[in-house]
């Protein structure tokens, strides 16, 4: 049995064991919960308090229309005077009532004019029921008052009115209502029960079925996860074991399965890394060799070459007037020729023999202005930005070679009478160097090449100035680049590390 189909099965049990002993927990916790719901007893006590309570109200109502009917009867028809007021006082207090109000009928409003309250009881905030006893006149003629008052109302003569009434709690009638609420919802509760026992057999049912389906879709799916992975290390195995380097694998799956996905990436690419750096150190190797022998070779045919023009040179004045012009012009053209192929042969010479740097404390902006002072001046103005101070570590000879061969490349690019600029700047933990010109570019099928030795965009040129570059910025821990600019031109950038423990800031 494969690994896929043993996962498949275990992970299947994993799931479907414990699904079934909840089902059967569930079901049989469901049915008691079911049945502790909605009991008869419960539902007749709370339809009895129901009862009760509308019955109670009923009977208040009713006290206290009566009530409010016998006193009506016995309020003088001018203000009240204070026999009425005791006797009033006295008939609440046998009446079992909190107060009688009288209000006089002004303006289209009721408003209050007298209140009592039974003789011992301390007189409270009155309740303002004029906004309802012009509605409550034509029907019941009960006022319940959310401020706390079941009151009757009782019509006098001169557009007045009497009302008396007991007090409750602000939120009694919503009480009341509650209770209402509350039964109905229990008698709905009974009917619920009994069909949710039968839905929830077959809600739990198909559940089950969900579940052992929805197992089996996940538990393929896993084990394809778990062991997709591991096939793919052993295919990238086999490829790495073929020498393809490049192979590399998605990390996927569990995160021991991407960890281990990723592992095997880094451990390709580094791989990768030093079979590059070993192919380019035997590159670099075999082009500083031939550079030894061509300046070896040069310097060979140079010297009597050099010799021989001198012997010419010293002895030109013998030949007849007429023709000393042309022989100086051939002497002096031909010497140009031997300092370019010498120099030629030097920059072969320093890239077959480029010394280990003698690293120090420098400041690289003073380097730079240091190295764009020694270029000779010409038709091309060289525009130094290079304020604050970046302190490296470098070698000041080769970091002024470095900088040197950049500037003159970037002035023999540049038109005449072009610009070239010369900026420094930190970016972060780097120090860079950029030197600007607006000349032609680099063609974009050299772009990624020009600092591979022998390659050039001049034609009289050894390609190997920004070889010289890399290499110096590669001793310094560094970079140097070559791009194009927007509106024409090329970028040159070399970037070193700053000393540890200095900010300077951005330019």
């Amino acid at each position: 049995m494969s690994l896929r189909a043993r996962l498949t099965l275990a992970l299947l049990a994993v799931a479907l064991i414990p699904t079934a002993l909840y089902t059967a927990f569930t079901l049989d916790q469901l049915g008691r919960s079911a049945e502790r719901w909605f009991r008869p007893g419960v539902n007749r006590a709370l339809e009895s308090a129901l009862e009760t309570t509308r019955t109670t109200l009923a009977r208040v109502e009713a006290v206290t229309l009566a009530q409010s009917d016998a006193l009506a009867s016995s309020v003088p028809a001018g203000p009240l005077g204070e026999r009425d007021r005791a006797r009033l006082r006295a008939a609440l207090r046998a009446a079992g009532l909190d107060f009688i109000q009288i209000y006089a009928h002004t303006q289209e409003r009721w408003h209050l004019v007298e209140q009592l309250a039974p003789p011992g009881v301390i007189a409270v905030d009155p309740p303002d029921l004029g906004a309802d006893i012009e509605a409550s006149i034509g029907a019941s003629r009960v006022i319940h008052s959310p401020q706390g008052a079941i009151a009757a109302v009782a019509s006098l003569d001169q557009g007045r009115a009497l009302v008396t009434g007991i007090r409750v709690a602000p939120d009694f009638f919503t009480r009341v209502d509650d209770v209402g609420l509350g039964v109905s919802r229990y008698g709905q509760l009974g009917v619920l029960v009994k069909l949710q026992r039968q839905y929830l057999w077959f809600l739990v049912s198909l559940v089950v079925v969900i579940l052992v389906a929805v197992a089996l879709v996940l538990a393929s799916s896993l084990a394809r996860g778990l062991a997709r992975p591991l096939r793919e290390v052993a295919l990238a195995l086999e490829r790495v074991a073929g020498g393809d380097l490049g192979t590399r694998i998605r990390p996927a799956g569990a995160r021991e399965m991407r960890t281990l996905g990723e592992s095997f990436n880094a451990m390709t690419a580094r791989l990768e890394a030093a079979r590059d750096s070993l192919k380019q150190a035997e590159r670099e190797a075999a082009w500083r060799e031939v550079a030894r022998r061509l300046a070896h070779e040069f310097k060979n045919i140079l010297n009597p070459m050099s010799l021989s023009l001198d012997r010419l040179a010293s002895r030109a004045d013998a030949v007849a007037p007429e023709a000393r012009a042309p022989v100086r012009d051939s002497l002096a053209l031909m010497e140009r020729g031997v300092d370019q192929l010498a120099r030629l042969a030097e920059q072969f010479s320093q890239y077959a023999r480029l010394p280990d740097p003698r690293l120090e404390r420098l400041d690289l902006s003073e380097v730079a202005r240091a190295a764009a002072g020694m270029l000779e001046p010409g038709s091309v103005v060289i525009e130094i930005d290079a304020g604050s101070a970046l302190p490296v570590r470098g070698d000041s000879l080769l970091l002024s070679r470095a900088i040197h061969n950049l500037l003159l490349n970037a002035c023999e690019a540049s038109p005449r009478d072009g610009r070239v600029v010369l900026r420094t700047s930190a970016a972060g933990d780097r120090a860079v160097l950029e030197v600007l010109d607006r000349g032609a570019g680099v063609a974009a099928d050299l772009i990624e090449r020009v600092f591979e030795p022998y390659v050039s965009t001049k034609k009289r040129s050894s390609g190997l100035g920004l070889s010289l570059v890399r290499d110096i910025a590669t001793q310094h821990g560094g970079t140097a680049t070559l791009e194009n600019r927007d509106g024409g031109g090329a970028c040159a950038r070399l970037s070193l590390p700053l000393l540890e423990g200095t900010a300077p800031g951005s330019r």
